[in-house]
């Protein structure tokens, strides 16, 4: 029989098979979700997660345990100031006829509302789609509630003045649900980053903010391979503080003083 260290490595192995997670980073997370459960039933698990379809209850539950699930509205927002004002004027003159965005591992949805926000404040006419490998938190942004709860909540850097765009739920207090018209032009879909979007539109806007991370090198690069699928000249890539692009040279930083937003050049070919 092996050793629970032989399941952890195993499970870890199929982990980044199928989805590209970095087995180095996930090792806490999945030490911590088997528990105390014996070499057995690790091994046990193995052997049912290697034959199992992805949508199969265990691998379900193992995903959910394994992905960090917390994110909040207006998230770095020194770099949403650029966006808000260099980046949204430029995809202004560049799309006259409206603006799609993509929201890379958006959890619980509040980093992809924060688009839809702030293209609306901008005049833009915008569809966001939101993905998530999470089918938890998927169902958790189409319902649009978020809590006002004491220390670290959706809201603790939100502006004022973006409060309009909520409105408080009768019988649930501090529980804040984004406004109909704004939830309509945003759509969430459960997606492998590791497979092709489905949805086949060119993205003006992708943001993919403190995702790659997670990743080992052989899962970066078909995530790469998949941003650069669903973009063309004169998109845009917003990246985390500490990512940056390892496989593509399509993008190119928008300013050297913000070297996490890039551009495709339009004379820039695939």
């Amino acid at each position: 029989m092996g050793t629970p260290q032989d399941a952890l490595t195993r499970i870890a192995c199929l982990v980044e098979a199928r989805y590209g997670l970095s087995p180095a980073v996930l090792e806490q997370r999945l030490c911590g979700y088997l528990g105390r459960s014996s070499a057995h039933d690790q091994a046990q698990l193995a052997d049912q997660l290697s034959v199992a379809h992805e949508d199969h209850p265990l691998w379900q539950a193992l995903i959910e345990g394994l992905l960090v699930h917390e994110t909040y509205f207006y998230r770095h927002m020194d770099q949403l100031d650029v966006v808000t004002q260099e980046v949204l004027p430029l995809l202004r003159r560049q799309n006259p006829g409206g603006i799609s965005a993509w929201c890379a591992g958006c959890a619980t949805g509040e980093e992809a509302y924060t688009l839809a926000f702030m293209m609306r404040d901008a005049g833009l006419s915008a569809r966001v789609i939101g993905t998530d490998l999470s089918a938890r938190s998927i169902a958790s942004a189409r319902l649009g509630s978020f809590g006002q709860t004491p220390g670290l909540n959706s809201f603790r850097a939100m502006p004022a003045v973006a409060w309009s765009k909520f409105s408080a739920i009768p019988g649930r207090p501090a529980v804040w649900s984004v406004a109909a018209d704004i939830r309509a032009s945003v759509e969430f879909m459960v997606h492998n980053l590791v497979l092709p979007l489905p949805d086949a539109r060119r993205m003006n806007l992708i943001s993919c903010r403190n995702t790659l991370i997670y990743f080992s090198a052989e899962g970066q690069r078909r995530v790469e391979e998949n941003i650069v699928a669903s973009s063309g000249p004169g998109t845009i890539l917003l990246l985390g503080p500490a990512e940056r692009l390892r496989y593509t040279n399509v993008f190119e930083p928008l300013s050297y003083s913000h070297p996490q937003i890039l551009h495709w050049p339009e004379h820039k070919a695939r």
